[in-house]
């Protein structure tokens, strides 16, 4: 089953620059924004109880579904889609907790990811970063992805982000998705942005030299999300 050509999706993970760069990305592209992670239990008051089955975030109660392959958990996965997404007006979202179900996100989104390295990442400037990161590595390490253990919090950050890119981007490859670099858009002049955000569904849906106008009056080295 192949994705819908009008649902679209931004995966990446967390403190990457989603809350500023998606907001563009909908305005220039007329696209049905959720305005935060639809899938993310915190993140969506309707729904997060339901999506706690399958969907993971910092919650105790869920934190362990981000590192369950997506493989395994099909049919709710399927059964969560159909009852709440697609019931819905949307079609443009975000999810930053979900380094295992990039497969599955693409049976019914057009991806990109978007990556922002750890030496930007890292150190962040809000404490909480490292605690959704931490989630990360623990769900990560309940379903056996991690090598080795390490009771340093800043250390397991970064352990979470590497491993987690690991995965995506193995998916990514496997399954022809591009990657948009965060970097490139906070440091690149004007043409350059263009010529970044010119990949995927992107160059598809969105008024690019909109876009990059956007962000070169927008961007700062300390953008977070």
């Amino acid at each position: 089953m192949g994705p819908a050509r009008d649902q679209f999706l931004i995966l990446s993970l967390p403190n990457s620059g989603t809350d500023w760069l998606c907001p563009i990305l909908a305005r220039q592209g007329g696209l049905r924004y959720y305005h935060k992670e639809y899938f993310n239990p915190i993140c969506n008051p309707v729904h997060g109880t339901r999506l706690e089955a399958a969907f993971g975030c910092e919650l105790a109660s869920c934190y362990a579904n981000i590192g369950l392959p997506w493989d395994r958990q099909v049919e709710t996965l399927e059964s969560l889609y159909h009852s709440t997404w697609a019931a819905e007006p949307y079609n443009f979202d975000k999810e930053n907790f979900s380094p295992l179900k990039v497969a599955w996100y693409a049976r019914h989104f057009r991806i990109v990811l978007l990556h922002r390295a750890a030496a930007s990442v890292f150190p962040p400037s809000r404490l909480r970063v490292l605690a959704w990161y931490d989630a990360i590595y623990n769900g990560l390490a309940d379903h056996g992805h991690l090598v080795r253990r390490t009771a340093d919090l800043a250390a397991r950050a970064r352990r979470a982000h590497e491993v987690s890119w690991i995965l995506m981007r193995q998916a990514a490859a496997a399954l022809d998705i591009p990657i948009l670099d965060y970097d490139e858009l906070c440091t690149g002049n004007r043409e350059r942005v263009r010529q970044a955000l010119a990949v995927g569904w992107i160059a598809d849906v969105v008024d690019i030299p909109a876009a990059a106008a956007d962000i070169v009056a927008t961007r700062r080295h300390t953008v977070k999300a």
